[in-house]
């Protein structure tokens, strides 16, 4: 057999050289080694029918008649007609060819029936057991075999054989026997004859004999053995196989003649094409070689034309076979899951546990599944097989055995009948009981199928791998060249039209190596992907094409399976090319246009490339991004073109797209590759630079990209991922997100990916991405890392230090150790070579330690020195210090002898000779050396360096030989040389001359570039190979796992991700756009060619248009202002056509995007505006009358200081704007008339008033942003137009406009526009311009005006709102006229729509206040006649509206108007009748005539601003609403008015109105008056310094402070009194108030306190309960304790004052008086409830301590003491004033001893200001002690005070004073302590406290003394405890001054005798008992007195005190004239005259 393959030897017929045959042979062998067969396959016993046909290609190709009929009229068709009918002819090479039988349809629409699967196919099908061949079609079926044999009989063969001549005679008697019945005749008669006559010498025999052979063949007749006996086997080879071996024999090469061969591809076809018997194994592949070889070979043009046909036709029929085989596999799975052992179809399986294509299927690759087969073996998915990769196909080849497979004919079984959509269901009919066995079978013959498909696939990706010789890679027409490309188109022509083959889950074939299943394309992918990258890079542009068609088809179809190796080809081909400039342009333009064009235009494949690369830390590189900044390079490349070449490009592309693109969109077949036919086809002289249709197609191609992102990111997703979206919880209301995928697989073209079969092989609306697979959230974060590590890298590759520490930071490296630093830099090729080197050759100790382990990665044992070398050179780029390098090269001689222990005698040999190597590397290769190293030269110089021996020397010439010729240099670097077309220099002896003829004639550069397309080639393959054992590895090392699928698939990283999420198209856009911006703004700057610019321009809004869909802010400005910029709208004068489209464009944006442009709107209303300014300009206004207002921007952005909410980016953009026009030309008034036409014309104004229309279409948030921006170009033009008469209102006149539109919004929305429309009406309201105020006052009227007519419900404050600008232009205007106006517009709104009016009152007012406080008298007049006019005609208005607290606020401030009196005083008194006329009103609540008006109507009202009142409308009351706001006027004015006249009168009206109402006022009310407006008064008290230092400079305050306070102060007293039973439970916080005065070192204010603390007490005095008495007490103890001067015993600096034993002596008795009144708990535990001035509540403390000063209590330091509080007399010696003090006041310090004169001259002691002040504060404590002893004298001098006091609270104050007495005694004892305060500078003279001790004494004597003579019973009761406290004291007062000494303390004396006289004359009038009981303790006294001077009061004193002891004691009757005046009345005190003498 083989020997009939090979062609005739020896010169054909028409005398061809030997040569010619030689390479025919040749070109035959290698077809042949393609597709030899060799061991036998199992036969199949199935026939198949043809599959559905695809829904995914809808091309239709013309119907054919069917096959029988077909059959019947070929034969008697000439070659010449079947040329004509089946074969493309040279004129027609789109047209189909077809041989002998119809053609296989390539595809086809659903309902159109199979072509060439036709009824015969279905009657096979439908059969029962006899057939259902009618006896007419077999006789008219034997009319032509008779016919042909004898002929055959007639012919002189037969007459010359015996043997042929036999045969025809005994097949024709068999015919006649059996009368034309088909089935009676034995076959093997009649092949035999015919058999036989192929061997005839003459062609009409043989043409008749194949004729005949091939039509039996059709007509199934030789499918022996007879189908009774399907599975029985003949012991020769089957009669099919014999038949196709005779038709194949009859080719003898290029001799056999064209009829011959003819006849041969006919009846081949016919054997290939029949359905009922249909051949497999080595049958097939020996057809398919035989019309391979007749194309080839063969001299006739039309022959090859058909035998490329048909071939192909072969081809298609082997795929559409098993297309057919999956969709009956599919079909069987899907009844065995459906019916459940049920026989609901006719065709129910036993069914297996393959995934379905109905839904259940899950084919996602990331995910796999493991199905179970019937045979137990788990169905291995795609993820898997992605990792095992070298699918192992060793006993799959060609020499399958010839079998055939048969329809079974079952008499029994029903067969079904042909479906409704017109597809064949297939004939497999499986008996219930032979199920299983059936369905092995049909398993079986699956694989029979799929093999028949691998084998064809994989013979044709064989041939074309074949490497041609270089005579043949030069000539188009050359065998080689056509056979790459016929296998090149086949490949092509499969993928197109069978890509379900390739994707379909069931499309499994198994491996020779464990028999498991492995889907289709991991089979042939490795002979594919070879075929491409040995093709992919070919410089023979037929040959690039068709294989840049096939790539396109992988990525199309293929990705998801062939993901890592598509990376490799996009980037080792496609993207290099791009790069290399060397490279031709028609390659580029192919790659652009037909690669990254159609990439481009698949949505779903752009998606899916960002999602698997760019977001995939394993992928290559980020082949996205890298691919559109290709396209965007070459787009942006400028190029000169004139407008001739343009006009013939635009004709060439009509041209194109009008021309042969078939073969490549519609996957027709290719152009005949007859030799007649073929041409080289290469770039004709074009009329355009290649460049400029490059930069085209770049443009178009980036143009598609956007539209496909546009699509994705709208329609969003396929149902699935809408689905898993809302179970996401996205929300998102938009329509968008449900609507259908944009994929266009669907429909006709050539953009699309599969419908039908998705990428996995499924429906696309059955592809169940889990929720997890392109999560978008997830993939971001997983970019973002991505980056991180490019990042980190790049911060490596500049400075490697601080790259290191962030990659070890950001976790890429594990840890610093330096084995992971070197693993991770030999691993990661995108390291700096350069960076590397110089960071590895450092000398630190780290780096030294990261190189070792780097180096100590690298193995190379058994490898060359030379190559270890190189390989080392290549990990890094050696640096160029000599340290550096030796280091290295020390450790790679170390590492590489360590790996070739036996290569040199030690590591020193290794070492030099690497140094040696590179010396040598750098001397041949170096520009700079000119005489360069012989080979002697580098033999000498490395003598003796092998341990004193010499390297041998063939050795070193090897090596020298090696580098001379093979440069050691960076592949990146030679990489990089090659892009930029820079040749190598070329090295070697003859240079110069010779050089330079040896290279005449030669294309040096397209040399260079055909050995850069085999680099790239050979990369390519090298990478794959590399790809595929790691896969490998990887697929070895899962298998281990337990889960092999799960295993491989997660350990290959080989997960593909499946785009469904339209998120991602975000983040694609965000990582590109600069790109896609430079590429499309550039491209419109540089062209006028209009069509180029709406390009560009459509570019540009569709990368708005994502823009803005994703949010992308800078995106969206820099697009937005490139457009706005590209208007040209700044420079009027240069305005072009171009400029034009684009403000179209921009138009179209704002009317498309308007929802998301946000802060983008201001470039678009910018341009608005300066479009509107030309259209004035352009219609004949003058240029200077309409400010530019980018021209006048060049300063600031935004105007002025008010602009700042307009935000920084609005001026960064008009910043932008403003940068370029710099130099613009100046106004010329020229401008182009069509321009100017155009800017005028109704289409442009229609768009503009469209923007503004449109507005009210705008959703909330993005009108906030179009007003916000129109509001700040509006600011612009406001700006521009300075001071002009006749400023820019354009935009503010629109602002109205749309206000208008905008009117139905609801008021939520509103609200948030007023916020930034208000903002600039009061801008502009406050410009310096009045022309603008007076424009946007008029407009803010009228817009308030409509607002108005709108209704506004109770409880709103929209009015309020709208009409605030009006309050703030008014506050800040300047001029008067302006205000005039505000006030006008008001008045004309109260006029014309005072009933609409609600909210807006508030804001009404607030304007009339702001004109309150005016210097205008004519704008106060004004508005105070307007509130006096509303105060009169609308107040039940204002009232039942809420507003009656801002007309209050507002009266209030007319009344604290300084300027105009008359006015204030008008106010004031109109605030006092408000109340009146309020309690009149029926709106008021409170008036007594209110009708029904319950609760609080309209808004509630708050407080003014100045109170913390909380603002809550529903917790208000009605005194609240209405009380509060005039007292709290009254109030305001009191405390701020300056006038005194009005304060007066507004401190009376608030007394006099509280005292009038405040008896209906409830108790929280009062608490609020309280807190609010009474006890703030005083507050400035709390201020000590205030009060007290600066009262003194302030005469306002000092006048306020005497008049106001002090009457607020009796008024508050008044009111208490006026309220008691209400007020009573205020008492404390009066008393706290009362304090607080009473502790100021104002005398004044200490004095006022003092005096209204008595008049509380004195007025209530016969009110008080015990309850009150105790708080009074209380206070009193407060009083008390926080006036004691303790500070005193610390003052000194000195040594720490010890106090004398004595003084413990001298308190005992009063500490034991104490205790026995228990007065001490209560003195201690007196709190002090108001905490004034910062003292804290007191604590309890022991008594004496506290009695001694030393309590615990901090001082209150102040700042300042006032001057007015002085000490009067030596004990208030605390005058500040240098007046001399009387001598006699220091007399009691004339210290006795020698030193004292020298003591009172020393000098006087430098006292600082602090230190004054804290003697000052000393000093006014111990004045306030007096005023208090002073005010319980005065007190207990009123009869009612004393009798109401229970005894108890008057013995604890007495207790005060007793205390206070003992202090001041105290201190008056400690001579030294004063002494030490007098040097200090305490005082000018010593200090004492006299006053206070004679004082208090004498209060606390007489007091105590009236209390024991009271006879009523509660003070007789106390009467003991009286006693207790009397005599004591009163016994130490009479001691202590006897013990006085009369000449040094003759003061003292004078001081003390009255409290003496006090004492004896109390004493004496005790009843007898009482007297008799302590004249033991007063006579010794008595005595004593006597032995002093006495006056005459102490002596009638002490002759009374003797008369009663007489009377009493001795029982002597008194004497009458001896009879003295009855005891003195308490009132004469000490304190009684001489009250007015304390010397204020």
């Amino acid at each position: 057999m083989a020997d009939a393959e090979q062609p005739a030897p020896g010169v054909s017929d028409n005398g061809e050289k030997e040569e010619l045959h030689t390479q025919e042979r040749r070109q035959e062998r290698d077809v042949e080694q393609e597709t030899e067969p060799s061991t036998p396959a199992p036969n199949g016993s199935r026939e198949s029918t043809s599959a559905p046909p695809e829904p995914d290609l809808h091309e239709a190709k013309p119907p054919t008649p069917p096959k029988d009929e077909a059959a019947k009229a070929e034969p008697t068709r000439q070659p010449e007609q079947s040329n004509g009918a089946r074969s493309t002819s040279s004129g027609t090479p789109q047209s189909t060819p077809t041989a002998s039988a119809p053609e296989t349809p390539i595809a086809q629409f659903p309902p159109t029936p199979r072509q060439r699967t036709d009824s015969q196919s279905t009657t096979m099908t439908t059969a029962s057991t006899a057939t259902r061949t009618s006896a007419r079609s077999t006789r008219s079926s034997m009319v032509f075999v008779v016919t042909a044999l004898e002929s055959i009989a007639a012919s002189k063969d037969a007459r010359k054989r015996k043997p042929l001549h036999d045969s025809t005679q005994r097949a024709l008697a068999s015919i006649r026997s059996a009368q034309g019945d088909a089935s009676q005749i034995n076959p093997e008669l009649m092949f035999e004859p015919l058999n036989l006559a192929t061997e005839a010498s003459t062609v009409s025999v043989v043409t008749t004999a194949l004729d005949c052979i091939g039509k039996l063949i059709s007509y199934s007749y030789f499918s022996a053995p007879p189908p009774s006996s399907a599975d029985g086997q003949h012991q020769k080879a089957p009669l099919i196989e014999r038949a196709i071996d005779t038709i194949c024999d009859c080719f003898q090469g290029e001799a056999t003649p064209a009829e011959v061969q003819m006849q041969i591809i006919k009846s081949l076809l016919a054997a290939i094409l029949n359905d009922k018997i249909v051949v497999h194994g080595a049958g097939l592949l020996k057809s398919v070689r035989q019309t391979y070889n007749i194309f080839l070979l063969s001299k006739s043009s039309s022959n090859q034309q058909i035998a490329q046909g048909t071939l192909t036709q072969m081809v298609n029929t082997v795929f559409e076979r098993v297309e057919t085989r999956l969709a009956s596999k599919a079909l069987r799975i899907n009844s065995s899951k459906s019916s459940l052992g049920n026989s609901v179809v006719e065709q129910q399986t036993n069914g297996t546990d393959t995934p379905t294509a109905v839904g259940d299927e899950t084919p996602s690759v990331a995910e796999p599944e493991t199905p179970v087969e019937k045979d137990g073996q788990p169905k291995m998915t795609l993820a898997m097989f992605e990792t095992q990769k070298s699918f192992d196909d060793a006993k799959i080849t060609d020499a399958a055995p010839t079998t055939v497979s048969r329809a079974k004919r079952n008499a029994h079984s029903k067969q079904p009948s042909r479906t409704g959509s017109g597809y064949d269901i297939p004939s497999i009919t499986v008996q219930s009981e032979g199920g299983s066995e059936a369905l092995s079978e049909d398993e079986e013959e699956d694989e029979i199928y799929i093999k028949d498909a691998f084998l064809v696939f994989r013979a044709m990706c064989k041939l074309s791998t074949k490497a041609l010789r270089p005579e043949e890679a030069v000539e188009i027409k050359s065998q080689g060249m056509r056979s790459k490309l016929l296998s090149l188109h086949i490949i092509h022509t499969t993928l197109f039209n069978h890509s379900t083959v390739f994707v379909n889950p069931h499309s499994t074939i198994k491996s020779s190596s464990n028999g498991e299943p492995t889907p289709f394309t991991q089979a042939i992918k490795q002979y594919l992907c070879l075929s491409l990258s040995r093709n992919g890079a070919s410089p023979t542009n037929r040959v690039f094409e068709v294989s840049a068609e096939i790539f396109w088809l992988m990525m199309r179809y293929l990705r998801s399976q062939l993901k890592r190796e598509l990376e490799v080809f996009i980037k080792e081909i496609y993207l290099n090319i791009l790069e290399k400039r060397a490279a031709p342009g028609w390659q580029k333009s192919y790659i652009v246009q037909h690669v990254f064009g159609r990439i481009a235009a698949d949505p779903r494949a752009l998606v899916e490339i960002y999602l698997n690369y760019d977001c995939d830390r394993q992928a290559l590189d980020n082949m996205y991004q890298r691919i559109i900044e290709h396209i965007s390079r070459v787009a942006g490349q400028p190029v000169q073109v004139n407008g001739m070449q343009q006009q013939a490009y635009m004709e060439a592309i009509a041209k194109q797209n009008n021309g042969m693109n078939d073969w490549r969109d519609r996957g027709t077949l290719p152009p005949s590759l007859a030799t007649a036919n073929i041409n080289g086809r290469h770039d004709d002289h074009q009329d355009f630079p290649q460049e400029y249709a490059l930069k085209m197609q770049s443009l178009e191609c980036l143009v598609e990209t956007l539209r496909s992102l546009v699509n994705w990111s709208q329609q969003g997703v396929t149902e699935t991922a809408a689905a898993s979206m809302l179970a996401d919880g996205d929300s998102r209301a938009s329509v968008e997100d449900l609507r259908e995928s944009i994929d266009t697989r669907g429909e006709a073209g050539a953009n699309g990916s599969p419908t039908a079969h998705s990428l996995d092989g499924a429906p696309p609306d059955l592809v169940h991405t889990p929720l997890a697979e392109d999560d978008p959230a997830e993939l971001e974060k997983v970019k973002q890392r991505k980056t991180a590590l490019n990042n980190a890298i790049r911060q490596f590759n500049y400075k490697p230090k601080k790259g290191i520490k962030a990659l070890i930071s950001d976790g890429f490296i594990p840890s610093a150790d330096p084995k992971d630093i070197a693993r991770f830099m030999l691993s990661n090729e995108r390291i700096n070579k350069k960076s590397l080197g110089e960071f590895l050759g450092e000398g630190d100790e780290e780096n030294i330690q990261i190189m070792h382990a780097f180096v100590d990665a690298m193995e190379f044992g058994r490898t060359r020195f030379v190559d270890a070398l190189r390989r080392f050179l290549q990990a890094f780029r050696l640096p160029g210090e000599a340290q550096k390098i030796d280091r290295l090269m020390l450790k790679f001689a170390e590492r590489y002898t360590t790996g070739n222990p036996a290569a040199f005698a030690n590591a020193d040999t290794a070492y030099v000779l690497a140094y040696s190597v590179i010396m040598l590397n750098t001397d041949q290769h170096s520009a700079q050396v000119k005489v360069r190293m012989t080979p002697e030269d580098f033999i000498k110089n490395n003598r003796g360096i092998n341990d004193n021996a010499d390297l041998p020397e063939e050795y070193l010439r090897g090596i020298y030989e090696e580098i001379a010729h093979n440069e050691i240099v960076l592949d990146t670097e030679r990489e990089t040389a090659a892009n930029l077309g820079l040749v190598a220099q070329q090295q070697g002896a003859g240079g110069g001359i010779v050089s330079a003829l040896a290279n005449v004639g030669r294309d040096l550069q397209r040399e260079a570039y055909a050995q850069a397309s085999d680099e790239m080639s050979n990369r390519t393959e090298l990478l794959f190979k590399n790809l595929l054992r790691a896969q490998k590895k990887l697929a070895g090392a899962a298998g281990g796992a337990a889960s092999g699928a799960h295993a491989a698939g997660k350990e290959g990283q080989q997960r593909y991700l499946t785009a469904s999420s339209f998120k991602h198209v975000g983040p694609m856009f965000e990582v590109t756009w600069m790109s896609f911006l430079t590429a499309l703004s550039g491209s419109a700057q540089e062209t006028q060619n209009l069509e180029t610019i709406r390009l560009c321009y459509e570019g540009q809004k569709l990368a708005i248009r994502i823009a803005c869909l994703f949010d992308l802010a800078d995106p969206r400005a820099a697009f937005v202002s490139s457009l706005a910029r590209s208007t040209n709208l700044y420079n009027l004068s240069e305005m072009k056509a171009k400029n034009v489209e684009a403000v179209k464009a921009l138009l179209d944006v704002a009317h498309t995007e308007g929802n998301l442009l946000r802060e983008s709107w201001r470039d678009i209303l910018t341009c608005v505006s300066q479009l509107d300014r030309f259209q004035l300009i352009s219609s004949g206004v003058e240029e200077g009358a309409v400010p530019d207002m980018l021209r006048a921007q060049t300063g600031t952005p935004v105007g002025g200081g008010s602009q700042g909410h307009h935000g920084a980016a609005a001026g960064r953009k008009s910043g932008q704007m403003a940068r370029r026009p710099m130099n613009r030309a100046p106004p010329s008034g020229t401008y182009l008339h069509d321009v100017a036409e155009e800017s005028r014309s109704a289409e442009m104004v229609r768009g503009v008033d469209r923007i503004f229309t449109n507005t009210a279409n705008l959703s909330g948030d993005a009108i906030v942003h179009f007003v916000r921006a129109l509001t700040q170009v509006s600011w612009q033009e406001i700006q521009s137009s300075g001071q002009s008469d006749s400023p820019r209102t354009y935009s503010l006149q629109k602002l109205v406009e749309i206000s208008g539109y905008n009117m139905l919004r609801v008021r939520f929305e509103w609200t948030n526009i007023w916020q930034v429309l208000g903002q600039h009406f009061i801008d502009v309201g406050c410009h310096d311009n009045t022309h603008v105020v007076y424009f946007a006052l008029n407009s803010l009227r009228q817009l308030s005006m409509r607002f108005m007519e709108i209704e506004e419900l109770p409880g709103f404050k929209f009015q309020k709102d709208f009409l605030k600008p009006f309050e703030l232009i008014l506050s800040n205007a300047s001029q008067v006229a302006v205000k005039d106006m505000v006030l006008r517009c008001l008045i004309q709104m109260i006029q014309a729509r005072g009933d609409m009016i609600r909210s807006g009152w508030r804001t009404m007012f607030g304007v009339f206040t702001v004109a309150a406080r005016e210097k205008s008298e004519g704008i106060v007049n004004l508005a105070f006649d307007n509130v006096t006019q509303v105060y009169n005609e609308r107040f039940g208005v204002v009232i039942s509206q809420g507003a009656f607290a801002d007309l209050v606020v507002c009266l209030t401030e007319f009344s604290k108007n300084t300027l105009f009196q008359k006015k204030s005083l008008q106010a004031i008194e109109t605030l006092r009748g408000s109340v009146p006329k309020m309690l009149r009103t029926p709106e008021c609540p409170l008036s007594q005539r209110a009708v029904g008006v319950g609760g609080t109507k309209g808004a509630a009202v708050a407080p003014s601003s100045a109170l913390d009142a909380p603002r809550q409308p529903s917790r208000q009351t009605q005194e609240e609403q209405y009380w509060f706001p005039v007292l709290f006027a009254f109030h305001d004015v009191l405390m701020t008015g300056e006038d005194l006249e009005v304060r007066s009168r507004a401190l009376n009206y608030l007394f006099d109105t509280l005292t009038r109402y405040g008896g209906d006022f409830p108790t929280e009310f009062w608490d609020t008056l309280w807190r609010q407006l009474l006890y703030p008064i005083f507050l400035v008290l709390k201020d000590r310094k205030a009060v007290n230092h600066e009262a003194a400079g302030h005469e306002e305050l000092s006048v306020w402070l005497s008049t106001t306070l002090i009457q607020a102060l009796r008024n508050m007293i008044t009111l208490f009194t006026h309220f008691f039973e209400g007020l009573e439970y205020m008492l404390d916080r009066f008393l706290d108030l009362l304090a607080l005065c009473i502790c100021q070192e104002n005398d004044t204010l200490a004095r006022i306190g003092s005096n209204c603390l008595q008049q509380l007490i004195l007025q209530n005095v016969t009110k008080f309960s015990p309850g009150h008495w105790e708080q009074i007490v209380g206070a009193f103890v407060d009083l008390f304790a926080r006036t004691e001067a303790r500070e005193l015993f610390s003052a000194a600096t000195s040594s720490a004052y010890q106090r004398r034993e004595s003084e413990g002596i001298m308190n005992a008795g009063f500490e034991a008086a104490v205790r026995a009144n228990d007065d001490a708990v209560s003195i201690a535990s007196a709190s002090n409830a108001l905490k004034i001035n910062g003292l804290p509540p007191e604590t309890p403390a022991d008594v004496s301590s506290t009695v001694n000063g030393h309590g615990n209590r901090p001082a209150a330091i102040r700042t300042e003491t006032s001057t007015s509080l002085s000490l009067s007399d030596p004990d208030r010696g605390s005058s500040v004033s240098p007046a001399p003090s009387r001598q006699s006041e220091l007399e009691d310090f004339a210290a006795p001893g020698p030193n004292s004169k020298q003591q009172q001259q020393q000098a006087p002691i430098v006292v600082t200001a602090a230190r004054r002040r804290y003697f000052n504060q000393i000093i006014t404590k111990c004045v306030l002690q007096l005023l208090m002893i002073e005010t319980v004298s005065e007190l207990f001098n009123n009869d009612a005070v004393y009798a109401s006091i229970p005894s108890h609270l008057l013995l604890r104050l007495m207790a005060l004073l007793k205390k206070s007495y003992h202090f001041a005694k105290r201190f008056n004892e400690d001579r030294d302590l004063r002494t030490r305060l007098f040097r200090e500078g305490f005082m000018k003279q010593p200090p004492n406290l006299l006053k206070q001790e004679s004082g208090s004494a004498s209060v606390y004597v007489l007091i105590l003394l009236r209390m024991y003579a009271d006879q009523s019973a509660e003070r007789a009761a106390s009467r003991p405890e009286t006693e207790a406290a009397l005599i004591p004291l009163c016994s130490d007062i009479v001691a202590s001054y006897v013990s006085l000494d009369e000449e040094t303390q003759q003061r003292n004396i004078v001081t003390w005798r009255p409290v003496v006289v006090d004492v004896l004359q109390g004493y004496t009038a005790f009843p007898d008992a009482e007297f008799g009981k302590h004249v033991e303790t007063f006579a010794p006294l008595a005595v004593g007195l006597m032995n002093r001077e006495m006056g005459a009061e102490l002596q009638r004193a002490v002759q009374e005190l003797w008369q009663r002891v007489c009377e009493v004691k001795l029982g002597i009757e008194r004497v009458g004239e001896m009879a003295g005046p009855t005891p003195m009345s308490p009132r004469a005190t000490v304190f009684g005259g001489r009250r007015g003498s304390r010397g204020r």
